[in-house]
């Protein structure tokens, strides 16, 4: 029996320092380029002018009013040698909205598909809370369709943007998660695999190997590796440092202007206002004219009366003493 006890020790003791002996696993950084980005964002498709959203056509004043509210102008786009795209966006008014969910496309595909998503920062600015979100696209040539549900309305709203006018560099106070080593060099994080996690990877501005959704605490996953981050190639990248979009201007609706009128934009209702107090003031005006009229007659009457009045008054009083009356006598 002891031998037994003494044997199944030294398995375990064996077994111990052979685990011991395993290294711990380094996840590799994904090389690559960071682009800065304009983001434009649209209330309808910005390729074909549709609005998929429940307000339709007469509330797209009203709609891309709000999304440009939500949308920030700038962002980054991080391209992988590995050929992955990462554009990361920052959305406001995060207090009034919750449930935001994406979908993406290549300019003129007809078909949407779910890309990995996840948020990388947060902050604030005067309308609140501000969240970076890292959204997994197809090309540089993208699209994105995205909604979320508005407090204030009681309802989702659908809407849609997309990236441009690419410059080689991060420009923004936005972190740069998927790429974290120039295209072509061989880096690795810090991080490993075998659970360390400091308090100082807990900072919004700093490089994670997962991220945070905005609707939760899941990673930002490739769809090809199921992690995070993907393990670099070696070779070169191939890619031209000169990406562009094929949407030069966003489509809007053909009745537009209309919708807009009818919602009472900004610059139409202080039109539409202008002509109304215009049509008043022209009323307002006649009717004046009219009275002035009536009342110079009256005062003019009431003077030649009073002129008459007077005059026969003097005529009476004076009678006698200008000889009326002796030519009476006579």
């Amino acid at each position: 029996m002891r031998k037994k006890l003494k044997r199944i020790v030294g398995l375990a003791a064996a077994f111990a320092l052979a685990i011991a002996a395993i290294p711990a696993q380094t996840a590799k950084a994904a090389s690559g380029t960071v682009y800065t980005c304009s983001v434009t964002p649209s209330y309808s498709n910005p390729v074909t002018g549709e609005i998929e959203d429940s307000g339709g056509e007469a509330g797209y004043a009203t709609g891309q009013g709000m999304v440009q509210s939500v949308v920030y102008s700038s962002g980054i786009l991080e391209v992988t040698d590995s050929g992955e795209y990462y554009l990361t966006v920052r959305l406001g008014m995060m207090d009034y909205a919750s449930g935001h969910s994406f979908w993406v496309q290549n300019v003129g595909d007809s078909g949407w598909s779910t890309p990995a998503v996840g948020q990388t920062g947060s902050g604030s600015d005067g309308n609140g809370t501000t969240a970076d979100i890292c959204i997994q696209v197809p090309s540089e040539n993208c699209v994105v369709r995205a909604s979320m549900y508005v407090e204030p309305m009681g309802r989702d709203v659908i809407f849609f943007f997309y990236p441009s006018g690419y410059s080689e560099g991060n420009n923004t106070d936005m972190t740069a998660t998927m790429v974290t080593a120039t295209s072509g060099s061989a880096g690795s994080s810090d991080q490993t695999s075998a659970g360390n996690e400091s308090g100082g990877n807990e900072s919004a501005g700093s490089a994670t190997s997962s991220a945070s959704t905005a609707g939760g605490n899941a990673s930002l996953k490739s769809s090809s590796q199921g992690t995070t981050t993907k393990e670099q190639s070696t070779g070169e990248s191939g890619k031209s440092s000169e990406l562009k979009s094929s949407i030069t201007e966003a489509e809007t609706p053909s009745t537009s202007d209309t919708a807009v009128n009818d919602a009472t934009g900004l610059s139409l209702s202080t039109e539409t206002e202008t002509e109304d107090t215009d049509s008043q003031k022209g009323s307002l005006s006649t009717a004046g004219t009219i009275f002035g009229i009536a009342a110079a007659v009256t005062i003019s009457g009431l003077i030649l009366m009073g002129a008459a009045a007077g005059i026969l008054y003097l005529f009476r009083k004076n009678w006698y003493r200008w000889g009326g009356g002796e030519d009476d006598d006579a």
